[in-house]
């Protein structure tokens, strides 16, 4: 059986050549040397404890703070070949969004490979394990596992029983403004509005990232507008209010705009995704008590 690790489709393999590869990097953990090329894995190794083991990294990668030292191999999803195999590595991760014609040339150099599409929940899990046993450092990955699924669960719970009676507000969450872009339910940021206790409007579209018109924003009339991207202070409201039919919405009428949360905390598929969870939770829950709409609302 392969390992899971390697995309193939929804699941995780990971060839053989890469995987003994692997093994013979996990017999000299002394002179393991990591490059990532994602800044999601990125921050999920530093997270981890293993900011040591970085011997390079994408420019995207910009968090945390402690890796502006490591050296630069490229930019997000345009990798630099000859800095790569400068700096030595022995393993190279990356997401499903690189190359995979540069991944096969690594691996016919003797580098082990980890193409980790972080694309939900148990893939980041799933991510986190293989990236800390291909340093030698399993004992590491389980415990951010463990770390992760403990605070899930208790903001699970703490949600649950705050909306025990209560309707859960609509999020219309924008991830974009020009053309309006909107996550549907293959998305994370669908799952982290869930998590932290709203309903998706677009939850039943399919796909992920989606392109939808003003007048269907419209048409789901939200009580919460999620913006997903920055904007200058002040600009946010301005700019919603001047979209034809906008000001009608009960969003609208109400102020109810969250932009407070850094976009990094809600689109990036790595540890902060909990902390971007975490507060959406405490401002719905905020708004929740200030408009509540009963759970007899006619749109629920």
């Amino acid at each position: 059986m392969s390992p899971p690790f390697l995309s193939r489709g929804r699941r995780f393999v990971i060839p053989l050549c890469a995987w003994l590869g692997l093994f013979a990097c996990l017999s000299r953990a002394d002179e393991i040397r990591i490059i990532s090329l994602s800044p999601s894995l990125t921050e999920l190794i530093c997270d981890m404890g293993l900011t040591g083991l970085l011997a390079g990294r994408s420019s995207a990668c910009d968090y945390p703070p402690s890796v502006v030292s490591v050296p630069v191999v490229g930019d997000f999803g345009r990798p630099n070949w000859e800095r790569i195999i400068q700096l030595r590595p022995t393993v190279v991760v990356a997401t499903d969004l690189e190359r995979p014609a540069m991944m096969r040339r690594l691996r016919e150099e003797g580098i082990a490979t980890l193409l980790l599409p972080c694309e939900g929940w148990e893939p980041l899990l799933a991510a986190a394990r293989a990236i800390a046993e291909a340093a030698g450092q399993s004992q590491a990955g389980e415990e951010w596992v463990s770390r992760m699924q403990s605070r899930r669960e208790s903001l699970q719970q703490r949600v649950s029983s705050f909306y025990a009676g209560r309707a859960r507000p609509r999020v219309y969450a924008e991830v974009w403004g020009r053309p309006l872009t909107t996550p549907a339910r293959d998305t994370f940021l669908s799952d982290v509005i869930t998590l932290a206790g709203g309903d998706n409007v677009a939850a039943s579209l399919s796909g992920k990232y989606v392109h939808i018109s003003a007048e269907w924003v419209v048409r789901q009339d939200p009580d919460v507008i999620l913006l997903a991207y920055m904007l200058e202070s002040g600009a946010a409201a301005a700019n919603l209010k001047a979209r034809v039919g906008w000001a009608s919405m009960r969003a609208m009428r109400d102020g109810s705009i969250c932009q407070s949360i850094p976009p990094d905390h809600l689109l990036r598929p790595g540890p902060r995704l909990m902390d971007g969870a975490e507060a959406l939770a405490e401002w719905l829950m905020q708004w929740s008590q200030t408009f509540d709409r009963g759970s007899d609302d006619p749109r629920n």
